[in-house]
């Protein structure tokens, strides 16, 4: 089920509207009610700016996450952009909410019934390295499940984990 982390779906178990994931999500938000959260965090030998490089070209996503197989953004980088993406075989649609250039970037986005919110944040840290942050909720019908908080955090990690390797190569 890993191919669920950071999707959104506008049928919902806990009744919250899409506008209501992309306002959240705008706002920098994860849905709290969620039945499906996870935050990590990992330090990266690179700068912010390069971090958000490689974070925000969606196009490039095949290359670096040996899980996703494609990925297109259908614009430019700014809210209310779609990307589509295929994770583990499931294609998914997202759609971006927050974009603050090198710091920020959220989006939403659906795959099967499970809906979510996925955000980054980049700090820099003193000698050029940057502490990367990842929060996300999900929910949908029986999501809970068939998939846990910690299956979230563990998708978190190996995102996390192929973001410092590609920023740091």
């Amino acid at each position: 089920m890993a191919l669920l982390a950071g999707f959104a779906h506008p049928c919902s178990s806990s009744g919250a509207a899409p506008d209501k994931l992309e306002s959240l999500a705008a706002a920098g938000q994860i849905q709290q009610d969620a039945p499906v959260k996870a935050a990590s965090e990992m330090a990266i030998k690179a700068s912010p700016q390069k971090v958000w490089r490689i974070l925000t070209a969606i196009d490039e996503w095949p290359t670096w996450l040996s899980n996703v197989s494609a990925a297109h953004i259908n614009g430019a980088l700014e809210p209310g952009t779609v990307f589509t993406w295929t994770n583990g075989g499931a294609k998914i649609k997202s759609r971006i909410a927050l974009v603050q250039r090198n710091e920020q970037i959220g989006w939403t986005g659906t795959v099967y019934r499970a809906r979510a919110i996925h955000l980054w944040s980049m700090q820099p840290l003193t000698g050029g390295s940057t502490l990367v942050k990842t929060r996300e909720s999900m929910d949908g019908f029986l999501l809970s499940v068939f998939y846990s908080s910690k299956d979230l955090a563990n998708s978190q990690q190996i995102w996390l984990e192929a973001l410092k390797h590609k920023a740091e190569e």
